[in-house]
């Protein structure tokens, strides 16, 4: 038995390119580059946004087949398993291992616990549920519905899915337990809640942090809280936005302009120079820093506005799960200009939404060495080419098996 196996751990969010072949294919593309370049004993994938599709079992089918039928891909991997829900999370998990020889996968209704994973590929998609595999949708109802997107965009929010799609594996005598996760979104800006500041954290966040606590509390009654955790999904994570427009503000000595709607509610907010010129505009479907914006959110690789990244913190202050630090840009908002570049788009502020973070167990199994290639790597997947609006992020790692 090898003393170190290497795991590469991805999770993309396809919601806006559900509809798009060409881009989906260009997303596998990258996601199966980033897993045969490394050299992996196995692979996660997790994605997200499946219901966006106009055919969720046919994107599902796309992506799993465009990963294992991938030339590199099927060279380096003997076997697979995979469980696309599309019918209640819109979540779809896909494992790869090199070699099922040790691999065992648990099945909580099966009377031996952990059954040996087969050679080949074994994906089910479009199944109410899987052996194998646990869901889990938060205590929300849902109905089938494609018209996932409204007019101007932001998401309809009384059909987003939210969940978790749940596998556990026995990897060369080692428990690991493999989550991916949906968290609360609201894809535009609540400019009076931003404007008013009524509290240190927002009604999204604190919607958010419910759900975590949640999937905690999940884990502890499947009895997993003592196995290696990972967990790799859209978490949806915001900057705190106010303290980032105070900042602005300050630091471009500009005059601050809330306008109100016949409410009384704030309905943008703008920041004028002493020129009359707006350096800064929110609205409801607008975050825009104007002529510093695209730059602004990738000045050394987003380090610039990390500090306000800060919302998953009282989760890793409560010792419940741990991230490397994201010495990365955001994985989100991205757009196509008119010239054909990529750039951060101007409809929502860019953020860090897409993670990976893991619990005390899997850390300790983790191989911590930043002067080796086995050591922890967290970034993102296709740095350099355009996705879709979510770019996928990576996590590599060298687990012990000692």
């Amino acid at each position: 038995m090898p003393e170190y196996i290497k795991q590469v751990a991805i999770t993309g969010d396809i919601s806006r390119i559900g509809t798009d072949d060409d881009l989906i294919r260009a997303w596998c593309s990258e996601v199966a580059k980033e897993i045969y370049e490394q050299k992996c004993e196995f692979a996660v994938v997790h994605v997200q946004g499946l219901h966006s599709a106009e055919n969720p079992d046919y994107a599902a089918r796309v992506i799993c087949g465009c990963i294992t039928d991938n030339p590199e891909i099927y060279r380096a991997f003997d076997s697979s398993m995979a469980f696309f829900d599309t019918k209640l999370t819109g979540l779809g998990n896909l494992y790869l291992f090199k070699n099922h020889s040790d691999i065992q996968y648990y099945d909580r209704f099966s009377s031996t616990g952990y059954i040996n994973v087969r050679s080949g590929h074994q994906h089910s998609i479009g199944s109410n549920e899987c052996d194998g595999f646990i869901q889990n949708t938060f205590g929300q109802n849902y109905t089938f519905r494609r018209d996932f997107y409204n007019d101007d965009g932001t998401r309809d929010l009384a059909n987003q899915r939210t969940g978790f799609l749940l596998a556990r594996f026995r990897i060369h005598g080692k428990e690991l337990t493999f989550v991916n996760l949906n968290l609360h979104s609201v894809p535009f800006e609540d400019v009076n809640e931003i404007a008013t500041k009524n509290s240190s954290i927002t009604k999204a966040a604190s919607k958010r942090e419910q759900q975590i606590e949640m999937l905690l509390k999940e884990l502890d009654e499947e009895g997993l809280r003592n196995d290696a955790i990972l967990v790799a999904g859209s978490f949806n994570s915001q900057l705190h936005e106010t303290d980032l427009l105070n900042y602005l503000a300050k630091t471009q000595l500009v005059q601050t302009v809330a306008k109100k709607d016949e409410d009384g509610n704030v309905e943008s907010i703008e920041h004028v120079d002493r020129h009359g010129r707006r350096t800064t505009t929110v609205e409801r479907t607008r975050f825009d820093l104007h002529s510093i914006h695209d730059w602004f959110f990738r000045l050394g690789r987003g380090q610039m506005v990390k500090r306000y990244n800060g919302e998953l913190a009282n989760i890793a202050f409560k010792g419940n799960l741990k991230e490397e630090t994201c010495f990365f840009q955001p994985s989100r908002h991205y757009e196509l200009n008119d010239s054909g570049k990529e750039e951060f788009q101007r409809t929502l502020c860019p953020a860090w939404s897409d993670r990976i973070l893991y619990n005390d167990r899997m850390n300790e199994l983790f191989k911590h060495d930043s002067f080796c290639a086995s050591g922890l790597y967290y970034g993102l997947v296709a740095e350099e080419k355009f996705v879709g609006p979510h770019k996928p992020v990576a996590l590599h790692a060298s687990i012990c098996l000692k």
